[in-house]
């Protein structure tokens, strides 16, 4: 027969059990204040990596146009000279100068100020317009039969086309022939490409090329300048038309950027 301990040996039963009861409302705000906090914790950092990039971008100008002025003090120094130094001098102003137009259209954008204002537009007409600026320099066209008109901002797609054949031409340092062309996709969309012959990117590189100030650094174009946020821009001001942003691109073969934009019938609805 089991044996029972007798009650004697039995503990002794507690006068009140607690229950801890949490309140599902004050979970909920805790979780928001979390997620505000580190998402003000994010930007702090991101805010703080930018000013980083930004001083670095930024001293090395500005140590170029001290040099420089202080060389062009010196009462000895010949004509041939100044003329060398002064050269650097208006070099490095306009490299400030369009790391400045960079800095504003990238923070118009972000604080809405640079909003799109669509309208419908013959791209090939736009390309031809805008690469008129860049003549006399080789440039070979390839447009789809019967392309359809986009619908976007003709004034931030001339700068994305601007900015794509200027880097194109950057990096092409014997001259090829630059291509650049239009194609319908699929129903609704058109891809907009330009394509260089020239350094191409090296595939350690290639993840980082949209980032903010970031720039190859490479033996084979350590003497080409830049401020890091061309593309940058470029793919924000994409965004900015609904369409993506993308490259292929082979290092010492060249490379290709494209860029989608929305036709007539998929943009204005």
């Amino acid at each position: 027969m089991s044996q029972f301990p007798s009650m004697g040996s039995l503990p002794p039963l507690p006068d009140a059990i607690e229950v801890a009861v949490t309140d599902p409302a004050e979970d909920v705000v805790a979780q928001l204040l979390h997620q505000e906090n580190q998402a003000l914790r994010e930007q702090i950092a991101h805010h703080a990596q930018l000013l980083q990039l930004l001083t670095h971008q930024l001293a090395t100008p500005l140590t170029a146009l001290s040099g420089s002025i202080h060389l062009l003090a010196e009462e000895e120094l010949a004509a041939e000279q100044q003329q060398e130094f002064l050269s650097l001098v208006e070099q490095q102003i306009h490299r400030l100068q369009d790391l400045l137009q960079d800095m504003i259209a990238i923070r118009d954008l972000e604080t809405g100020k640079l909003a799109a204002q669509p309208a419908q537009f013959c791209l090939p007409q736009l390309i031809q317009d805008t690469m008129q600026g860049f003549a006399p320099y080789p440039a070979e066209f390839h447009f789809a039969e019967s392309l359809p008109d986009v619908w976007g901002d003709r004034w931030q797609v001339s700068q994305v086309l601007i900015n794509l054949f200027s880097n194109a031409i950057k990096y092409s340092p014997d001259g090829h022939c630059i291509e650049i062309g239009a194609t319908e996709i699929q129903a609704g969309w058109v891809e907009v490409w330009v394509k260089d012959h020239g350094l191409g990117i090296p595939v350690a590189d290639q993840p980082h090329l949209f980032e903010r100030f970031y720039r190859v650094k490479h033996r084979d174009r350590q003497h080409i300048s830049g401020t890091g946020l061309g593309l940058s821009l470029c793919k924000a001001l994409v965004e900015n038309q609904g369409g993506h942003m993308g490259f292929e691109s082979t290092h010492g073969q060249g490379s290709r950027f494209f860029f989608t934009l929305p036709t007539v019938a998929q943009g204005d609805h």
